[in-house]
């Protein structure tokens, strides 16, 4: 939403905390726009009215929603401006076009200087509502946007709280202050790789590709650790803040807290595997993983902006170690991050990096974080329940791995950042990482495989560049295998506009090959014109040749049962929700 008056403003800008700074810079300085924060919710359709018009009630109780970042000066900051009217934008839509629409509210490129940080959409369907929430990492962390959601939802006054201006100062004095935990952090990553994954030159629009598989509960359940005796190893520091917890406790009772908390465990044994899943790759020891700390201190368990901050556990995963013993391994190295958990990233980052690592990528190129079932919201006409999300992905983070827990087990989603999509698969990463916690499952005090891997090509440049191409990729798996697949590579090569000589393989990836949602959604058209049908949906949840194949007919999409679903949900059009329901429309009357 952009603004539609002048405000009343200070002569002085406000600022810049240290995690606003990260998230800023990288555009300021490289020109690569930050992954937003993203939650959709579907909601009951009865609601939706009432949040239309609480919208701007919400942007004037909190300052950092109605926020922009000029750049009229050499030092950044940011100026408060006034409530626009018409804050949420209101969209009929039909069942086709809303994920195209949310798409792209997912990769919205905000304009800092002019535009607020946040973009608040609801789509009208006719059985239901669905609530878009789209927020700048310079504005939201990921429990900014869970605040931002019960509040729109919320009946009765908005409940008053602090601004998040008042905590910036405090946090920029925190980069300079005594801190007993540095050393401990700079001696623990002293020798972190400068790469882990390799990758190109970054594309300035943060694109991915994701994949989905579920780990049953038994599976888990004979993997998690104790942490009560993992804890034991750990030295209590005053301040601890235990995973999942966000009021921070002291002494040894933050040690226990955090020794008896599921989610801590759940953390454990998700890096111990993704330790593993890399090391299978080839990966040297000492791979960073960062995990996500709410970071937030009394006063500011309801203020919305990012105040997020991340630790980094250098997992070993030594080939040869029974799981046990590498899940109690990660364990140790959870609870000693933890009781060092006051150190800012930005503040390690420089001092490991230098001045220019904000601009050029942090620490760890991997994310994993745990959480417990998908964000709901009661409320008196129903429940509105979290459909789509993309959480908080730092500049410089390449592979995240989110687990949700349910009853039934895990449901685990790999997001792939665009450079690497291009070369390696989500789903087949998503794959080992399940079949790795059923064979550790099946033994978990039996020693693994011993034998080095040598590096693979995510470690290993090889002889082609390593700058984006989005044709260096086709032709993967060979070349089409049936009529089928060939309907959906002739289709591809008329959409995508490529060359005769440019191999469309029954492997390839629609997003890959530079597909997008306006591209998703002409696409099925030419094929309904060919007289094949595939669901627009169908290109999001199964974006390889040979996958969208055999969605293809009504027949062929009843036999599907691949368990791994590729999508790309950080594809930006550039259209807007609107102009991309209207185009639905048209394309589907040709």
């Amino acid at each position: 939403m952009t603004l539609e008056t002048p405000a009343a403003r200070s002569d002085r800008g406000v600022p810049l905390s240290p995690a606003q700074q990260a998230a800023l810079l990288p555009e300021r300085l490289a020109r690569i726009t930050a992954a937003n924060v993203f939650l959709a919710l579907e909601i009951p359709a009865a609601l939706a009215d009432g949040v239309a018009a609480r919208t701007a009630e919400v942007l004037a109780a909190h300052e950092i929603l109605r926020t922009v970042y000029p750049d009229d000066r050499r030092v950044p900051y940011q100026r408060v401006e006034s409530t626009p009217s018409g804050a949420a934008d209101i969209i009929e839509i039909g069942d086709a076009a809303l994920t195209p629409a949310l798409l792209t509210d997912a990769g919205h490129a905000f304009n800092l200087a002019t535009e607020f940080p946040v973009r608040i959409r609801l789509y009208r369907l006719p059985d239901r509502a669905v609530l878009s929430l789209t927020a700048h990492p310079v504005a939201a962390d990921d429990r900014t946007l869970d605040l931002l959601a019960q509040q729109l939802l919320a009946s009765g006054p908005i409940p008053a709280a602090a601004q998040y201006r008042e905590f910036t100062a405090d946090q920029v004095k925190a980069l300079t202050a005594k801190d007993d935990s540095l050393t401990f952090w700079t001696e623990r990553l002293a020798n972190l790789p400068e790469q882990l994954l390799l990758t190109g030159k970054r594309p300035a629009l943060p694109r991915s590709a994701r994949a989905v598989v579920e780990i049953p509960a038994a599976t888990v359940a004979a993997l998690t650790p104790d942490l009560s005796t993992a804890s034991a190893t750990a030295a209590p520091v005053a301040g601890v803040e235990p995973a999942a917890v966000d009021a921070p406790v002291t002494g040894a009772g933050a040690v226990a807290a955090l020794g008896g908390e599921p989610g801590a465990a759940s953390l454990a044994l998700l890096t111990a595997l993704i330790g593993a899943a890399l090391r299978e790759l080839g990966a040297s020891t000492g791979i960073p993983v960062g995990i996500a700390s709410a970071a937030r201190s009394d006063g500011s368990a309801d203020v919305l902006g990012n105040f997020a901050n991340y630790l980094v556990l250098p997992v070993d995963s030594p080939r040869g170690g029974a799981p046990r013993e590498l899940v109690g391994a990660a364990s140790r190295l959870l609870v000693e991050a933890y009781a060092h958990a006051g150190t800012r990233i930005e503040r390690l980052t420089h001092q490991l990096r230098g001045p220019g690592a904000a601009a050029q990528g942090g620490l760890f190129q991997v994310l994993a974080g745990v959480r417990a079932g998908v964000f709901e919201v009661a409320t008196g006409d129903g429940v509105a329940r979290e459909i789509a999300r993309a959480v908080a992905r730092p500049h410089g983070v390449d592979l995240i791995v989110d687990a949700i827990e349910t009853a039934s087990g895990w449901t685990v989603t790999v997001d792939l950042a665009e450079e690497l999509s291009r070369r390696h698969s989500a789903g087949e990463f998503a794959r080992l990482l399940a079949r790795t916690a059923e064979s550790w499952s099946a033994a978990p005090d039996t020693a693994t495989d011993a034998g080095e891997v040598p590096p693979s090509a995510w470690f290993v440049a090889d002889d082609d560049s390593l700058d984006l191409d989005p044709l260096a990729i086709s032709g993967l798996g060979g070349p089409p295998q049936n009529d089928a697949e060939r309907a959906i590579a002739d289709a591809l090569r008329e959409i995508l506009d490529l060359d005769d000589e440019d191999e469309v393989g029954r492997e390839d990836n629609f997003f890959a090959l530079g597909g997008d949602s306006v591209a998703a959604l002409r696409f099925v058209t030419v094929l309904t014109e060919q007289g094949h049908i595939l669901d627009v949906q169908k290109v999001f949840e199964f974006p390889a040749v040979y996958e969208m194949a055999e969605n293809l007919t009504a027949e062929s999409a009843s036999a599907q049962p691949e368990p791994v679903a590729e999508v790309a949900p950080m594809a930006a059009s550039g259209l807007d929700a609107a102009a991309l329901s209207a185009l639905a429309g048209k394309l589907a009357a040709r």
